[in-house]
């Protein structure tokens, strides 16, 4: 087989198989509920789960969910050899998933593709492999990915993960090495490069759709983050 990328969506009917090659799963937007030989896990973005060729799994999404689905003809070791089919993902791992996903809505090329494959694997050579995060902060991940233009306060993300807030900020902090306060900063400046990169968007709407309503403090913190302003990237 080739090794290829692919963007999918799966439904919340619970479906089941398995095949002759390796696959692994990335969330972009969204969550997926998914056993893979008798390992229940929910895996979101910042996560994957790895499915061994021949190995029976079941899943199931909301179809509004998102993933990059890499099928391989090989697993470098550092995935072969997890204890675990689920993992947690560096932020640039979770960087480059986004950029594929941007440039496999955007055109067909074979030779892209090809190298993005090349460089996929690459990446995930590379990869330290953590232990996958708690399923309560999960679906905190997945409520800032589906919220980025509203306000989050932590009273209402600890609310998403049944802790009481004080649990819920040590709880966040031990399993994604920062703040939800960070967190919420970073997935808002690299959607809003995103859409400055990839559309044609005013600079207020960006700032509109991460959650600021003013324009100019979205420029400050923009600029603060990325140490250029948001007309520096935009396409």
């Amino acid at each position: 087989m080739r090794d290829s990328l692919s963007l999918r969506a799966y439904t919340p009917t619970v479906c089941s198989h398995e095949h002759d090659f390796h696959q692994i799963v990335l969330p972009l937007h969204g969550v997926i509920e998914i056993n893979v030989n008798g390992a229940h896990g929910v895996v979101g973005v910042g996560q994957t789960v790895i499915i061994p060729k021949g190995v029976k799994h079941s899943f199931q999404a909301q179809e509004e969910s998102r993933f990059l689905v890499a099928d391989l003809s090989e697993l470098s070791n550092n995935a072969y050899l997890l204890e675990s089919p689920f993992a947690s993902i560096s932020g640039a791992m979770q960087s480059y998933c986004d950029f594929i996903e941007a440039q496999l809505q955007y055109q067909i090329n074979t030779d892209l593709e090809s190298s993005m494959v090349s460089l996929f694997k690459q990446l995930l050579l590379a990869q330290d492999f953590t232990p996958k995060i708690d399923s309560r902060i999960t679906r905190v991940l997945a409520y800032i990915e589906s919220n980025l233009s509203e306000e989050c306060s932590l009273e209402e993300l600890a609310s998403v993960s049944n802790l009481s807030a004080s649990h819920f900020k040590v709880e966040f902090k031990s399993q994604t090495g920062r703040t939800a306060g960070e967190y919420l900063t970073v997935r808002r400046m690299e959607k809003a490069r995103a859409l400055l990169n990839h559309t044609d968007y005013p600079v207020q709407i960006i700032a509109e759709r991460v959650g600021y309503r003013s324009q100019s403090a979205f420029s400050r913190r923009f600029s603060k983050y990325f140490g250029k302003p948001p007309s520096a990237f935009k396409s």
